[in-house]
């Protein structure tokens, strides 16, 4: 095929013939390959035309993208040093409110001890919602370390359990504790496991009523060691269970609404098993409680399977 410009030429030198001077046969010749000339033509500028707005296109997809990278490394720095900003003074509020409560400096009323648990329960809330922040910030740039090992999970459980427990039965809520006969190591980052965990066994109880119950399950099937928590809680609805793992969201229902919270937890600890090589998904329904479950890969061959 010519080129369009040669295509062009050739296209005014034809234009100049005078047709009706040549014998028939080399006249119809000669129109048919000027029909077909001004085809091709017309088919030529069409496909340039779709080239260059092609390449408009991508060039503005390049620098879209160039935006939206740069929003978010603004962002992630934002987000940095407002965390660090806060962690300051938080942690000054903490240890002298700790001090306070525990008579360092005189004894206490009552009500002067309620209002410094007051103070104690909203410093936590924020200091959750500035780790979650963090956390969130790195996952997004691509800046979570994690610290991979092979370890038994049972251990790892049963330190998050020393410190929920106290938590769990000031709600005189039951938790029952169910093993597999043989689980396997896993390989995954021990404090962020522990995160998660906590993460889903503080919605458990938090969402579960005073005097309601609780379960963790442990089961191993060769590939991944799964752990789940159980509540026998307020449930979630079912319009609200596509947004549960989404950043902020938090249900309209005036039940849900109750209870603090970010929206944030959740979003924040699948994506850390996301990026351990596992899973975290759910089950629920209204009144009927919740099942949260994640699971982790296991560990080497070489690493001896734990009894429990």
């Amino acid at each position: 095929m010519l080129p369009q410009p040669h295509l062009s030429a050739l296209l005014q030198t034809l234009s100049k013939i005078d047709l009706d001077s040549l014998p028939a046969g080399l006249k119809e010749t000669i129109s048919l390959a000027l029909e077909h000339a001004h085809g091709l033509d017309e088919s030529l500028s069409e496909e340039q035309l779709m080239g260059q707005q092609v390449e408009e296109l991508t060039l503005e997809n390049e620098l879209l993208s160039q935006k939206l990278n740069e929003a978010n490394q603004a962002k992630a720095k934002f987000v940095s040093v407002v965390t660090h900003e806060l962690r300051i003074p938080m942690t000054a509020i903490k240890g002298y409110s700790d001090l306070l409560r525990t008579g360092a400096i005189g004894s206490l009323n009552e009500q002067q001890t309620s209002f410094l648990n007051i103070i104690r329960t909203n410093v936590d809330r924020m200091s959750a919602l500035v780790s979650n922040l963090s956390d969130l910030s790195y996952i997004e740039t691509g800046r979570m370390k994690l610290n991979t090992k092979s370890f038994e999970l049972p251990t790892v459980i049963d330190e998050v359990l020393l410190n929920w427990m106290p938590k769990i039965e000031e709600k005189k809520q039951s938790l029952k504790q169910e093993f597999g006969e043989r689980l396997h190591p896993v390989s995954a980052d021990r404090s962020r496991v522990a995160q998660v965990l906590s993460t889903l066994l503080n919605n458990a109880s938090r969402y579960t009523p005073e005097g309601g119950s609780l379960s963790l399950r442990v089961c191993s099937n060769g590939e991944a060691v799964r752990v789940e928590v159980v509540d026998s809680g307020i449930g979630i609805h079912e319009k609200d269970q596509p947004f549960i793992f989404t950043q902020f969201f938090r249900s309209e229902d005036p039940a849900v609404r109750e209870y603090p919270g970010w929206g944030l937890s959740l979003c924040v600890a699948r994506k850390i098993v996301e990026l351990m090589g596992g899973q975290l998904s759910f089950q629920s329904a209204p009144l009927e409680g919740s099942s949260f479950w994640f699971s982790l890969p296991i560990g080497g061959d070489d690493e001896p399977e734990q009894t429990r």
